[in-house]
Parts: C-alpha cells; sequence; structure tokens
C-alpha cells in the first residue's frame, strides 16, 4: 500500500438488493448474452450458467442495455433489478457463439487521448488488432462499460486503425435455438436443458426464450425439452405472442389460434410492456412474478401469479407503440388463454390465471383449468421423483413400502393442512401391482390429489329491499 497522510475519501459501486436464499422455483432462459466481454467467452457457449445476481451475471455472461442483441440480460435484469423483489436463481444457456456468429471488422479509426481510446462496438477482445502492434505488450484491451477501452504500453499513433470481429445478431439462427446432440454427445441450444441437473443439482420449473418465443419451431422446441428432462424433470413453459403483427386485442387472439400456440404446459403472454425506458416480453415479467409469487408461498406453485404487481408503467407493442385496453379487453385474452397485464388499484399486476390449453366453453380436464393447477402437478411429479431416488434398485419389502407411505402421506397430508392442495392421497394397490411386474422390479403408487381451485371471480350479490324504511317511523329494520 502507498504511504498516506492526511484525510482521504473514495466511491465504492452501488450494492442492489440481493434476491432471497431458498428459492425452489427455477427459470430457465436461453437466448443471446454478451459474451464479448469475457476474458475467456468459449466457456458460456452453450453451457447452463447459473445467475445469483446482477453482479454474478455480469461476471459470467456479460451486460449490455442492448435487449434486442443480447436477449438474456433482459431476463438478468427483470429479476435482478425488481423495484418490487429481486429474485433469482436462474439459468441462462447463452447460444451466442464468438467462433461463429461475427463479422470482421477493419480500418476503424480509433482517437487516442493521454494514450487511451475507446471502441464503441461489441468486438471479441482477443481479435483486436492494430497495425504493428501486438496486443498484450503494445496496448491493452478491455470493456469499461459497454465499450472497449484501448490503453496504451507503448506508442499508439492519434488515430490508431483498428481492426477486429464484431459480434453479430444476425448471423443467430432459430437452429442456434433449439440447438441438437452430436453423435459425440455435444449438445447445443435447447438440448443443454438436459445438463442443467447433473451441472447445478437443481429441477428447472420454468423455460423462457424472450425474443425467439414468437417463432413456432422454437415455441415447438421449447415444449419438447421441458418434458422429462433426463427422463424425470417437467417445466413450464413461457413464450410471447408477436406483439410486432398483432396490435390489438383482435389479432392478439387470432395470431394464436392460427399459430397454435395452445398447448398444455404452455402459458402465452401479450403484449410487451415498459418501465423506465426499457421493455420487456411478457414471458420474463411472467417468469419473474410465478419466481416471487412461488418464495412467497414456502416454494409450492400452488398460488396463481395473476393479479400480482408487476414492474412495469405501460403496457407496449413489438415496436414500442403505447397500446391501451381495459379490464373487459384484458378479460377476452383471458379467455382465450391470453395473458396480459391490468391496472387496477393504482398498480400494474399480471393478469390471467389460464394456459395457453384454456379457451372458455370448451370441455378440458379439470386439472388443466388453471395455471397453478398445471404447475402444481408439474411440482408434485417432479417432487415424488427426487423424493424418492435413493430407493432405486434398494430391496422393497413390506416395512419399505410402509415407510414411503407414511412418509409421502404425511407430506401430502402437511400440504392440505396448509391450504396448498384440498386433498392428498397415496395408497398401494394390488390392482396396480400384479405379480408380472413385481418380479420385474416395477412398483407402482397411486396418489390421488384435488389442487386448491383458483378465485378467478367473486361476486356479491346485492337486493334492495323496503324493510329499513320502518325506521322513518321510528322502528327498526327488520
Amino acid at each position: 500500500m502507498p504511504y498516506k497522510h492526511g484525510v482521504y475519501g473514495s466511491q465504492a459501486a452501488t450494492t442492489d438488493s440481493l434476491p432471497p436464499s431458498g428459492v425452489a422455483t427455477l427459470p430457465v432462459y436461453i437466448g443471446t448474452a454478451p459474451v464479448q466481454q469475457l476474458t475467456n467467452p468459449a466457456a458460456a457457449v452453450n453451457t447452463p450458467i447459473l445467475i445469483t445476481s446482477y453482479e454474478d451475471a455480469k461476471a459470467k455472461i456479460g451486460y449490455s442495455d442492448d435487449w434486442t442483441t443480447f436477449t438474456l440480460c433482459e431476463a438478468v435484469y427483470a429479476h435482478f433489478k425488481s423495484r418490487i423483489q429481486p429474485i433469482g436463481p436462474i439459468i441462462v444457456i447463452n447460444v451466442f457463439d464468438p467462433t461463429k456468429h461475427t463479422t470482421a471488422v477493419t480500418g476503424t479509426s480509433v482517437a487516442i487521448t493521454n494514450g487511451v481510446g475507446y471502441l464503441d462496438s461489441p468486438a471479441m477482445l482477443s481479435s483486436i488488432a492494430i497495425t504493428g502492434k501486438v496486443l498484450g505488450t503494445d496496448f491493452t484491451a478491455e470493456y469499461e462499460g459497454e465499450r472497449v477501452k484501448l490503453k496504451a504500453l507503448t506508442t499508439l499513433a492519434n488515430p490508431s486503425s483498428v481492426n477486429y470481429s464484431k459480434m453479430d445478431v444476425t448471423k443467430v439462427t432459430t437452429a442456434d435455438v433449439i440447438g441438437s446432440k452430436t453423435a459425440a454427445g455435444v449438445r447445443s441450444g435447447l438440448s443443454v436443458m438436459e445438463l442443467i441437473y447433473q451441472t447445478h443439482n437443481m429441477i428447472p420449473t420454468l423455460l423462457a426464450a424472450p425474443g425467439w418465443s414468437e417463432t413456432k419451431a422454437v415455441k415447438e422446441a421449447m415444449m419438447t425439452a421441458a418434458k422429462g428432462i433426463n427422463g424425470h424433470w417437467d417445466a413450464y413453459v413461457l413464450a410471447d405472442l408477436d406483439s410486432k403483427t398483432s396490435k390489438t386485442v383482435v389479432s392478439a387472439i387470432t395470431w394464436k389460434s392460427t399459430n397454435g400456440y395452445t398447448d398444455l404446459g404452455l402459458k402465452v403472454g401479450w403484449p410487451m410492456a415498459k418501465v423506465a425506458g426499457k421493455v420487456f416480453h411478457a414471458s420474463t415479467l411472467i417468469a419473474v412474478r410465478m419466481q416471487q409469487t412461488d418464495y412467497a408461498a414456502d416454494n409450492v406453485p400452488y398460488v396463481s401469479p395473476s393479479n400480482k404487481q408487476v414492474d412495469i408503467t405501460s403496457t407496449v407493442t413489438g415496436d414500442g407503440s403505447a397500446i391501451v385496453f381495459d379490464e373487459q379487453e384484458a378479460n377476452e385474452l383471458n379467455k382465450n388463454g391470453i395473458t396480459t397485464f391490468n391496472f387496477r388499484s393504482g398498480i400494474w399486476v399480471l393478469w390471467g390465471p389460464h394456459g395457453a390449453n384454456y379457451t372458455y366453453g370448451a370441455q378440458m380436464d379439470p386439472r388443466d383449468v388453471f395455471d397453478a393447477s398445471i404447475r402444481m402437478m408439474q411440482y408434485l411429479s417432479n417432487s415424488f421423483q427426487a423424493r424418492y431416488m435413493a430407493n432405486v434398485d434398494g430391496p422393497l419389502n413390506r416395512s419399505v413400502v410402509d415407510t414411503i407411505l407414511n412418509d409421502a402421506g404425511t407430506w401430502l397430508n402437511s400440504l392440505v393442512a396448509d391450504g396448498k392442495m384440498l386433498h392428498g392421497k397415496i395408497v398401494f394397490n394390488e390392482t396396480s401391482n400384479p405379480t408380472s411386474s413385481i418380479v420385474e422390479g416395477d412398483f407402482v403408487f397411486d396418489i390421488q390429489t384435488t389442487t386448491t381451485p383458483v378465485a378467478k371471480s367473486l361476486n356479491f350479490r346485492l337486493q334492495y329491499t323496503t324493510q329499513g324504511l320502518n325506521t322513518l317511523y321510528g322502528g327498526a329494520s327488520a
């Protein structure tokens, strides 16, 4: 340390509120991140990255306010800069590959003042070159915010001609997001979902791709990727309707139907929303609100995120144009399985307790009417599998059967006692376990559940009566 004598002052970076610990709901986002800001960007491509705070995100995937180019930054900001409650963790899968998605830029003139110059471009640090100079010997390059700072170690001409590779989002395609698994077992895109449990010992429960899910092929791939992850886990998919072409309530309903965004296990949002000059996809805000709501409900997803506050100040279409509609129009969206936003009691709330599979008046399984019910069934299935994994390949005698029945029954009863379900029962029946199955080591435990219904509407019925007129004559009303 240098010798000091006197009074000194300094400024430390702002410390934002950190998300609470012990959050079980795990959103997974797939998209593009400014990994060119990293020292080793290759390590942040097509791998599940756990993000626990805004600063953690900057260190692991970089950050940019250009959300159109770097879609994952929207999710980072929405979760960890929420004015309602910062919430995490999240998993991000970046498909922006510096070895594939770049464009060469030559002859950029950079002014050098006092040995320092700035390059306002998403440049790959390792690709930056100045004729006759050696990176690391004659100059350094590092990101300072969203621009590259060039610092002379020897003498640099003013201006200097700089060549570099620029990240080019136009080269990222839906095929990169959908991804694949090669014969050698190398995964990319959505297939990276299969690595989350092994890498982080966490079960993915939500899947979103803001900026990409308006493309039907991506939505279809998301639906496939979210079912039976690792042969076990199910995640709820969040997607957006195209609000660039659908700029009215009627056109949004038509677009949803025409493009087949009606899957069970899918929740769709429309339009986009805005706060402080930043525009968010509905799917991102739904994921944030679900995670916040689940955490407040002891990490059990029995409460719908609908009618819960979201951090927005207005609604907009995909081109940024303001769009205004009232609760009745919002309900038109809801009755067609579209979640939207509603202004009530001085705040903006998420509005719509159904999944994309819902259409008012259509016949459907009672289990599938509300988002909370669908997610509770997934939660129970995921929980039972995780809870009893250790029993696989062990002996299953009557004592073990009773232990499982007692343990699971106690857990189900606790959910019922807390109002998280109305009914839960587990049995081990002879009819479900014939001898032919038992000798093969295959056993079935039957579980019956009734999820807690969502109070979609409350009707307070008023009726006029003349009985109060008796008070005019000094009597009491009957």
